[in-house]
């Protein structure tokens, strides 16, 4: 069955935006979601985001990783990103009281900015030569004196599955301090073969580590490879982080329709 789709893009990190609201038009399939997403072979796209009904809320968010992969975890940027859509569609105006896999969420479209509140964070720890804490995904942060020499391929992917996270995995982000109150930022997330050109709440994980463990203050202001978010917060004595919103636009690239029955299969390229 074909169905209709909007490519969407925030901060680089793109999407492809589905309608389920109304019908049930795309159902889960990890060769489906991997031949969409991919680059050569389909629509080409970091993940799928797929718009629901749900009682009690605006709607429902579903998250699918370009590898064909469930998320196991909140997309800020794809939430982001549909929250634009679903104003498109007719289903929002400007604010929106929605649920994705981490819970319940609040969002608000106030001119060409698009802004998601996350789940509080009580927890920012240390671990091994960086820091974890888990804001609807599980990010490891690490500081480093120059973010463009470092070799994802080499040293940030293989860490997506270091301990203690060896069977689950987590997002790793490498992060540069700027002057004043802002930060550069590079993702590895799990459910991707490459580096993203954003990861939202890879940012909002970096910006509340650079604030626990550097004196940074809200709003910080973090610069990715593919644009720029701000991250928004309350910062509690007590070590806790609230009122927590990731900030940014969001940019609707192209809209279509699609069949799956005339996707070619992912193959390699013959030798000539």
């Amino acid at each position: 069955m074909q169905f209709n789709f909007a490519k969407y893009q925030a901060a680089g990190n793109d999407f492809i935006i589905i309608d389920n609201f109304q019908d049930h038009y795309y159902t889960y399939n990890p060769l489906l979601t991997k031949q969409l997403c991919h680059r050569q072979f389909g629509i080409g796209a970091d993940g799928i985001i797929s718009i629901e009904k749900k009682a009690g809320y605006d709607f429902a968010l579903l998250h699918y990783n370009a590898d064909g992969s469930q998320g196991d975890g909140l997309c800020g940027n794809g939430s982001r990103s549909a929250l634009h859509y679903a104003q498109v569609l007719g289903i929002i105006d400007q604010k929106a009281y929605f649920t994705a896999i981490d819970g319940a969420h609040i969002g608000y479209i106030r001119n060409e900015l698009v802004d998601l509140t996350l789940q509080d964070v009580t927890l920012v720890q240390p671990l091994g030569s960086g820091y974890f804490l888990n804001n609807g995904t599980r990010h490891y942060v690490e500081m480093v004196d120059v973010i463009e020499r470092m070799d994802m391929e080499a040293v940030g992917f293989p860490k997506r599955n270091m301990y203690p996270f060896e069977k689950e995995g987590v997002n790793i982000n490498f992060v540069q301090l700027l002057e004043p109150d802002a930060i550069r930022i590079r993702t590895c997330e799990c459910g991707l073969d490459s580096e993203p050109l954003s990861c939202g709440t890879g940012a909002v994980a970096s910006a509340l580590v650079a604030s626990a463990y550097y004196g940074l203050n809200s709003p910080v202001k973090v610069t990715t490879k593919g644009g720029k978010l701000q991250v928004t917060f309350r910062h509690l004595p007590d070590g806790r982080f609230i009122d927590i919103h990731l900030v940014g636009p969001v940019y609707q690239s192209f809209c279509g329709t699609v069949n799956p029955a005339n996707l070619p299969p992912i193959i390699g390229c013959n030798p000539l």
